[in-house]
């Protein structure tokens, strides 16, 4: 046998009990069955955490519309249910399908029935895009301000909403919640969360897969 192959063999054998050590280590149970995960491990992940506050929930609603002559305003029809959401003076962001990265900046102005859906018109900030006739709209309205968290952080499990809370001991425990309003980016928390609690939001497939693991 060569000399080098043999030195490859000795540390192969040298490093697989480390390597096995270490696995063992990450996803040993603990006591309360919560998921206990160190800072390097933290960086590794990206693991991030939001606090459990009072927000506004936004809801967007998505509709498409042509611009007039003027080349300054969009008049689109919305189904009354969204309807019921949108008001004069809420933003608008507009883009043309031709053209998806410019971005263009809105206002309702105007907003009356039309038969069974509602007119509604949004007045640019500068000047529609020359060649497309035809725009996208995304009118941002409100539900209203809600004890909320990041869509991101809620799991969907066996028919229930589960967050994971970082606990004082820097571990982090699951959590079953009810919720109500879901916006865009925040949904409203109706139990299980108090103020100031912080709930894993980028990384807690991780968390959760760790907790199954230890429950099997």
């Amino acid at each position: 046998m060569h000399r080098r192959t043999a030195l490859v063999i000795v540390l192969l054998c040298i490093s697989a009990p480390v390597f096995s050590q270490s696995v063992r280590e990450h996803t040993r149970p603990t006591p309360n069955r919560s998921t206990a995960v160190t800072e390097s491990q933290a960086s590794e992940l990206t693991l991030t955490t939001t606090e459990v506050a009072v927000r506004p929930i936004q809801v967007w609603v998505r509709t498409a519309g042509a611009i007039d002559a003027s080349r300054k305003s969009v008049v689109a029809l919305v189904p009354a249910t969204d309807g019921a959401l949108i008001r004069v003076g809420q933003r608008v962001r507009m883009f043309s399908p031709q053209s998806r990265s410019r971005m263009y900046q809105a206002r309702i102005s105007r907003v009356e029935p039309r038969g069974p859906q509602l007119a509604v018109t949004a007045t640019l900030v500068g000047t529609g895009y020359e060649n497309s006739v035809r725009y996208i709209l995304e009118i941002v309205t409100e539900r209203g301000e809600f004890l909320s968290v990041p869509n991101e952080a809620i799991l969907e499990t066996g028919g229930k909403q589960i967050v994971y809370v970082e606990q004082s001991d820097g571990s982090y425990g699951r959590r079953e919640i009810a919720v109500g309003a879901q916006g865009e980016l925040f949904t409203q928390v109706l139990e299980g969360l108090k103020p100031g609690e912080r709930v894993v939001t980028i990384g807690s497939f991780f968390i959760d897969a760790d907790y199954k693991l230890k429950g099997s």
